[in-house]
């Protein structure tokens, strides 16, 4: 009968009287189980004089159910100690009146309100938990990485409010704030990650653009060149640039080795004039070689560019 009169009443309308109502019933579920529930019917119809109305005015069930509430409230009561004295009637009355002054005051707080706020300091120690975890992960990172780390995270901050939590209802408002600000702190993190990696890739990129700006304004660009400035290049910007924006500038790069590509083959063909003063034999062996190698450095560059990361192009050019 206890456990029914404290349920929550369904509040569709948002109708704040109700809401109140549902609060007082929540501070009285959480007080504990030990609870008595005894019905007593109406006493009189015309409630407004009860007051004055003797025992053999009122409903003859009434006055006998009440007789057996005294009865099983003096088998249950026990004695009110307060400040080592034990308490009479007289006294109990005038100690429940200044708890209730007390109460209406605002200066003792409520039952429900202590179950707020001993939730919400299990609750920040559960964000203050995810938090210590995810800031061990330094960022960039790939972002599955990220969203491993935060599912475990996740994961271990509930199982610690399941395990602490107090109260049915009060836990679940608080479960659902700690879940709204754990969101919030991963929605930051994500951005933060995107940040990071765009700027660490950026500048990888750079630094590979300025190599390739000072090769293309080498007349004649050796082997040793490309594979000296290129070889750092690709060491750098694969290991180094990761995270979200990691595709984005691998595109870029994609371009980058189209740009070196060609300054190759116009290196090349740059020296045709210099073959046509040559011996005819020499003439045919050098145009047959610089052919090949221009074919070759094609194929395999388009070949590799489809199935190979920019890196890889990079590696080619290298070889070649």
């Amino acid at each position: 009968m206890v456990n029914e009169a404290l349920q929550r009443v369904p509040n569709d309308n948002g109708d704040k009287y109700i809401d109140e109502v549902n609060q007082i019933r929540d501070s009285l579920a959480v007080m504990g189980n030990n609870s008595t529930a005894f019905s007593l019917p109406q006493p009189h119809l015309q409630r407004t004089k009860l007051c004055d109305m003797e025992d053999k005015e009122l409903e003859p069930l009434y006055v006998k159910r009440r007789e057996q509430l005294k009865q099983l409230v003096s088998s249950i009561v026990k004695p009110k100690i307060v400040q080592g004295r034990t308490l009479n009637g007289k006294d109990f009355v005038s100690f429940l009146q200044q708890i209730l002054e007390a109460l209406n005051k605002g200066e003792i707080p409520s039952t429900g309100s202590l179950v707020e706020i001993f939730n919400k300091a299990i609750l920040d120690r559960c964000l203050k938990a995810y938090r210590e975890k995810m800031d061990g992960l330094g960022l960039p990172v790939p972002v599955d990485k990220l969203q491993k780390l935060h599912e475990m995270a996740n994961g271990d901050a509930r199982i610690l409010f399941d395990k602490q939590h107090f109260g049915k209802h009060h836990a679940a408002q608080s479960a659902l704030k700690l879940e709204d600000d754990i969101k919030k702190v991963y929605r930051n993190l994500l951005l933060a990650n995107e940040y990071q990696s765009s700027k660490l890739c950026e500048a990888r990129f750079s630094e590979c653009e300025d190599k390739m700006d000072h090769l293309q304004v080498l007349k004649l660009p050796s082997m040793a060149k490309f594979n000296a400035g290129f070889t750092h290049c690709n060491q750098s910007f694969v290991k180094e640039c990761v995270g979200p924006a990691k595709e984005s500038y691998e595109r870029r790069m994609s371009k980058v080795c189209l740009l070196i590509l060609n300054t190759v083959v116009m290196s090349v063909t740059k020296g045709l004039p210099v073959i046509m003063h040559l011996q005819p034999s020499f003439q045919r062996q050098t145009s047959l070689l610089l052919f090949l190698f221009l074919v070759a450095v094609i194929l395999n560059f388009v070949s590799f560019h489809l199935s190979t990361t920019p890196h890889d192009e990079i590696q080619l050019l290298l070889y070649w």
